[in-house]
């Protein structure tokens, strides 16, 4: 009988001489999409859409601090969809009616300038609701006396009303003056992270609607209970939905002495921020569809050149348009409507069926995305026809009605842009962690000066300068994922000559070497 030792050093063999064998075998052809950045390549803003001033306005925005124009384009579509609020909603027809607030994601990595591409909108919108505020002290004065009045009344009317019940008459009716005033809130345009009860106080304080602003949405998504808060109700996410559709909204609260209900008519508020594409799949695209990434315009688009700063002329353009729109009145109780030609509701109903078709091609979050693209054109209609508006001089009225042209622009940007747009982010960002891995490992291995012949992913793990991939598993399972794009393969070994479990090393393909350049 064979001992032991011989039997595995005939295990050994036979394994030795199958690896050479594989080793020897002829490499294929690499799949050179993964040393691809942009798997699904950013369309094109068409700026030719836009009136002439916001094409200029947008260039400059945007590519001021070496950002794309896009970041500026779809920053101020926001921002005007949010100044524009509760005070002009657009109607299609009778129970067909969207408010033009934008939920709006500007996706790129650190480096990519999201932030003053943002600034360009959100400090113009600053500076407006500062001057909003020029008479806050006068306020609080006069808000102090009638809180002081308030108390005054109340303690009278608890001495009458004690006095009767004690004569055994009825007690009189508590008088309005008696009531607490509502508490003082600063007239707001914009908002950073705050709780939904006290966006809910500032929504009913600034009932024209608001603009939520956010360098890291991811932060944002991550307070909502949807996402952060395990165990919790739900109240967030059902907030953030009437936020989008601009629904009635209650908050309720059990005070000291009393049941506190909040009430907001119509709950208007536009979100604008910024997050990185791995954020992005973590934060908004994993897990269940509940709903919020559907209900957001995305743009990711690719690193430009930095350019000259913005002029003070265009800094002045975008503050006077939208100081025209927020000086636009606001019913509290129920914004104005404003109807949709003949034209633009036919060409609203083809757009509907045209997006029936598109359903039928797409799935998961993206088919879920698509649904909401008749919703979309509304917003973005209404934001068309208001963009052109206050571009123009200013003794021209606003617009009355929603005509085909605007439609047809916002169906032309939804269709060439942010269609494509929302392709690529829940098509590449949305990857398996693996694929997404084994991208970030091949981007390293190109990177390198002198490429190595054979990976292993302890060793890799362990290197300082390795790829960014935070544990072993991981790394092995995107050599996997390489291995079958034909970048490595398999070739175990042992250290010195004995007996053992191999190493779990991959070659590298030869013809990387010869083709990064």
């Amino acid at each position: 009988m064979n001992s032991i030792a011989a039997i595995v050093r005939e295990a050994d063999a036979i394994a030795a001489k199958a690896a050479q064998s594989h080793a020897d075998a002829p490499w294929p052809e690499p799949d050179w999409n993964l040393a691809n950045d942009d798997p699904l390549p950013p369309p094109a803003l068409p700026l030719d859409l836009f009136p002439a001033a916001w094409g200029d306005w947008m260039r400059a925005a945007g590519e001021r601090p070496g950002a794309p124009v896009d970041y500026g384009a779809v920053s101020v579509l926001a921002a005007i969809g949010a100044a524009i609020g509760n005070r002009r909603w657009g109607q299609v027809r009778e129970e067909w009616e969207h408010p033009p607030v934008l939920f709006a994601a500007l996706v790129g990595e650190p480096s990519s300038n999201k932030s003053p591409a943002m600034r360009a909108v959100t400090k113009p919108m600053a500076e407006i609701e500062a001057a909003l505020n020029d008479d806050w002290k006068d306020r609080q004065r006069d808000h102090a006396t009638h809180v002081k009045a308030a108390k005054h009344a109340r303690a009278k009317w608890e001495n009458d009303a004690n006095t009767a019940l004690n004569m055994g008459s009825p007690p009189p009716v508590m008088p309005e003056a008696a009531l607490d005033p509502e508490t003082l809130d600063r007239r707001r345009l914009l908002v950073d992270s705050v709780t939904t009860e006290r966006l809910a106080h500032m929504a009913r304080s600034n009932p024209a609607g608001l603009l939520v602003a956010s360098d890291e949405l991811a932060r944002f998504l991550g307070s909502m209970d949807r996402y952060g808060n395990k165990g919790s109700s739900g109240a967030d996410r059902a907030f953030w939905l009437e936020a989008h559709g601009g629904g009635r909204f209650s908050v309720d609260r059990v005070g000291k002495d009393e049941v506190i209900q909040i009430v907001v008519p119509n709950l208007t508020v536009g979100i604008l921020g910024g997050i990185q594409p791995d954020r992005l799949a973590s934060a908004m695209l994993a897990g269940d569809d509940d709903g919020l990434a559907s209900r957001f315009l995305f743009s990711w688009p690719g690193k430009v050149r930095p350019q000259p700063p913005i002029g003070a002329s265009q800094r002045a353009f975008i503050a006077s348009a939208l100081s025209r729109l927020i000086a636009l009145p606001c019913d509290s109780a129920k914004p104005v409507m404003l109807p949709f030609t003949r034209e633009a509701e036919q060409r609203m109903d083809a757009w509907r069926v045209e997006v029936f078709g598109m359903e039928n091609d797409a799935a998961g979050l993206f088919k879920s995305w698509i649904g909401k693209l008749p919703g979309q054109a509304v917003r973005l209609a209404v934001i068309f026809a208001h963009m052109e508006w206050i571009a123009g001089p200013e003794h021209l009225p606003p617009p009355a009605a929603i005509r085909v042209e605007d439609v047809e622009a916002a169906i032309a940007l939804l269709v060439a842009y942010f269609t494509p747009m929302a392709r690529r982010v829940f098509g590449a960002s949305a990857l398996p962690r693996a694929e997404r891995d084994a991208r970030t490992l091949a981007a390293w291995m190109l990177r390198q000066r002198c490429m190595p012949q054979t990976l292993n992913a302890r060793a890799l793990h362990r290197q300082a300068a390795g790829p960014a991939i935070p544990d072993p598993a991981r790394i092995t399972a995107a050599l996997a994922e390489l291995n079958e794009a034909g970048w490595v393969r398999p070739a175990p070994a042992r250290e010195g000559d004995h007996p053992g479990k191999p190493r779990a090393d991959f070659a590298v393909n030869p013809a990387l070497r010869a083709g990064r350049a």
